[in-house]
């Protein structure tokens, strides 16, 4: 061996023993003897390590069970199961396998990553690989573009040979890779990356078109690392399930929409005119000409992706699912935002399936859903996806089902498969756990690049109608009991379950029994590696019992095994503490010295400006919410705190104008849009009204009444286009409002004015 490569195993063995960096590997060992958990800082190795997203908390035994089935989960976040994993096909999966196989130990490991690519998931399986498993299953190719390596991606969109990928994320792996990366990072080599996870909004201006060259080295890749996904598989003595990924359809308008190049000023003139009209006449219902519009404007730019959405959804109406299917499947290859992966993605799923042969078996969902021009179905769409790809209940369902019935053939001995509402009581999906659900999903679709889409207001209507009915349901006490029961139920036979345990707390923090929700806590604790969150949990709970010695030894228990990252994320849960226990002065000199580590993280400051009001000392929580609006004038938290502080003190002028003077930093704030909008308002200022209306559309659920209202400052302005434009939005609006008069009453208004201007 030379010099050079001992020295190098040399360096390397001495920053592990002195404890620097972190491992590299999926798995590492648990406190628990036997066994392996997740780790958290897995994902570092492909993004930065400031994003914080981790694998799924779980453990498990390094020694297959005898008489156990081992099933391994491989994807994305679609595979996790977000917004709610408990409910995701994975789950879904083990239960319907339980079912089936009584007397065997069932193990789904569910290895579903937010944001990663088939990049990360090789990884993934090539470690998995040595665990004993019995079966694969492949559900990935959404984020091939906007994954880690890819064209769009927002953080690291350099596209090196697959070999370099691969070399790269071996040295990452090693410590002296971590120090060599920490010292060009402090040298400012990732000057101009996101400092923190943004989710989807992060990528707003990453836009990659359906022609561009890059997109073959894109599919060249995701080629490849599915090959050798099964390759290890089949090393591993396990069969594979390659499943084609659903994406939505006819529900889903694009999230950017692009031009052809070379298009001439002329082109552009005529397609201009021939969109905004098909646009406002799709929007009123006047079908028929909608689709000549329309039409026209697709001939001049077959590119432009929100023209063939309207045309699909014009056809949906006119019940031609063929024609609709094809431009929907249009639309969503030439959304220049590739959240959704296109035709070629799902091709070459199949032809791996084909190719690999022996031991590889393919479940086209795709298809057998609804999202390929292969189809006989209808067009993929809400009644199977929250948004672009994240599966509902009954997509999980359809979805589990097909791969359990692909994995195992009928055989008339074995017990049936479990039906939709079988299955949804062995996970412990309920009525009243649906607002949870859909509270996660709205984190999602309410902000960018959703706010773009060309149904955004309807979209954020229905979300609102349904978070109505969850809510119904939530609140209604025969509704919580009968959850309780069924979670029960599920969590009696199935007492290894880590997420029946959150269930059970949440359905007895519901019903106001908080010792039985601190047990459940308590459960979830033993039942899952140990982390700040469970930490953080089960002290809010003793703090809300008045328990505060044994809150605050926890809690310090807890942030002393935790890194600085964590330590600050448990700063809720120390200001609940102190907020119960009254120990203000403490709180605030806990949060200074968070602060002073963390000084870019404004929540520290919100939390410590919350306090300071409780304390009484509103003038020290006015300095500090002055304070996080001079170094972040976008800070929605810390503005609605100084409003509320002001109006609570009666100082009404100096609210109001805090309100106003905000709207240019703050257009993504809703509430703060609205009540600018109601003062401009009432200053008879017709545009700053309707440039607020305008802005307060875009970032949440609006009702039939602002939209209407919108249209009528844009009439008053005299933009005709723009009031057909918002009535048509109304009336979209107010048809999941279920308010029939309002409804007609738009009706007559759209009429009224579309006779005056034709």
């Amino acid at each position: 061996m030379g010099v050079p490569a001992a020295l190098i195993l040399g360096v390397e063995a001495s920053l592990r023993l002195s404890g620097y960096g972190r491992p590299a590997s999926f798995l590492i060992p648990d406190s628990k003897p036997g066994y392996v958990r997740t780790n958290p800082d897995f994902v570092a190795s492909f993004m930065p390590g400031s994003f914080d997203l981790r694998p799924l908390n779980f453990r498990v035994p390094v020694r297959k069970p005898a008489n156990s089935m081992r099933v391994v989960v491989l994807g994305e976040s679609a595979a996790q199961g977000i917004p709610v994993p408990a409910f995701g096909f994975a789950a879904q999966l083990r239960a319907q396998l339980r079912a089936r196989y009584p007397g065997r130990e069932i193990e789904v490991i569910n290895t579903g990553i937010v944001a990663v690519n088939s990049h990360v998931v090789y990884q993934i399986a090539r470690e998995l690989a040595g665990y004993s498993p019995d079966l694969f299953v492949v559900y990935m190719g959404n984020n091939e573009v906007v994954g880690p390596y890819g064209p769009g991606c927002a953080y690291l969109s350099q596209m090196p040979p697959l070999w370099v990928i691969r070399l790269s994320v071996f040295v990452k792996s090693t410590r002296l890779g971590q120090l060599a990366a920490s010292i060009v990072g402090r040298l400012g080599a990732r000057h101009g990356a996101p400092a923190e996870w943004g989710g989807m909004s992060m990528f707003a201006n990453n836009a990659v078109a359906g022609d561009d060259p890059r997109l073959e080295a894109v599919y060249g890749n995701f080629r490849q690392n599915l090959r050798d996904i099964v390759r290890v598989a089949h090393g591993s003595g396990a069969e594979t399930i390659l499943c084609t990924v659903v994406s939505n359809l006819r529900d889903c308008a694009p999230l950017l929409s692009v031009h052809r190049s070379g298009m001439t000023a002329d082109d552009l003139e005529h397609w201009r005119l021939s969109f905004s009209r098909g646009r406002i006449e799709w929007l009123i219902g006047k079908n028929d000409r909608a689709h000549a519009d329309l039409q026209d404007a697709l001939r001049l730019d077959p590119h432009y992706a929100d023209t063939a959405f309207m045309l699909g959804s014009v056809e949906m109406a006119e019940g031609d699912t063929t024609e609709a299917r094809t431009h929907f499947i249009q639309a969503q290859h030439w959304d220049a935002l590739r959240f959704r992966p296109d035709a070629r993605i799902n091709q070459i799923i199949r032809d791996m399936a084909a190719e690999l042969g022996s031991g590889v078996r393919l479940l086209d969902a795709a298809t057998d859903l609804g999202s390929d021009s292969g189809s006989t179905v209808e067009p993929a769409g809400r009644n199977l996806l929250f948004e672009h790809v994240h599966l509902d209940w009954d997509g999980n369902f359809t979805l589990a089902r097909s791969i359990a019935r692909a994995c195992f053939p009928a055989d008339p001995g074995m017990s049936p498969w479990l039906d939709s509402a079988a299955c949804a009581a062995a996970v412990g999906c309920t009525d009243q756990g649906r607002l949870a659900v859909l509270q996660k999903i709205a984190t999602i679709i309410q902000n960018p690049p959703f706010t773009n889409q060309l149904t955004y207001p309807e979209d954020q209507a229905r979300l609102e109608r349904d978070f109505q009915r969850a809510r119904a349901n939530e609140e209604d006490p025969a509704k919580r009991v009968e959850a309780k029961k069924v979670i029960a139920a599920a969590a009696s036979a199935d007492p290894a379950n880590a997420d029946l345990a959150k269930l059970a707390e949440g359905i007895d923090d519901d019903l106001g029994d908080v010792e039985a929700s601190l047990a459940e806590a308590a459960r979830c604790a033993e039942l899952q590696p140990s982390n700040f969150a469970l930490g953080s949990d089960r002290a809010i709970k003793l703090s809300r019992l008045g328990r505060y010695q044994e809150a605050r030894a926890l809690l310090d228990t807890t942030a002393a095994s935790c890194n600085e990252r964590d330590r600050a994320a448990m700063a809720p849960a120390y200001a609940d503490l102190f907020t119960r226990s009254k120990n203000f002065d403490e709180g605030i000199r806990y949060l200074d010295g968070e602060i002073s580590r963390r000084p870019s993280d404004r929540s520290l400051g919100i939390l410590r400006a919350r306090l300071l009001v409780l304390s009484g000392d509103n003038s020290g929580a006015e300095k500090e919410y002055r304070a996080l609006l001079k170094a972040d004038p976008g800070s929605q938290p810390a503005l609605e705190g100084l409003i509320r502080l002001l109006a609570e003190a009666g100082r009404t002028d100096a609210a109001e104008s805090e309100s106003v003077g905000a709207v240019d930093s703050q257009s993504s704030n809703l509430a703060n849009n609205l009540r600018a909008a109601i003062l401009l308002d009432g200053r008879h200022d017709d545009a700053g009204a309707v440039k607020c209306l305008l802005a307060a559309e875009k970032c949440g659920a609006v009702t039939s009444a602002v939209e209407f209202r919108l249209a009528q400052g844009l009439f008053k302005l005299g933009d005709f286009d723009g009031t057909l434009t918002h009535l048509g939005i109304a009336r979209r609006v107010s048809v999941y409002e279920g308010n029939s008069s309002t409804t007609e009453s738009i009706d007559r208004a759209i009429d009224g004015l579309w006779s005056r201007l034709h």
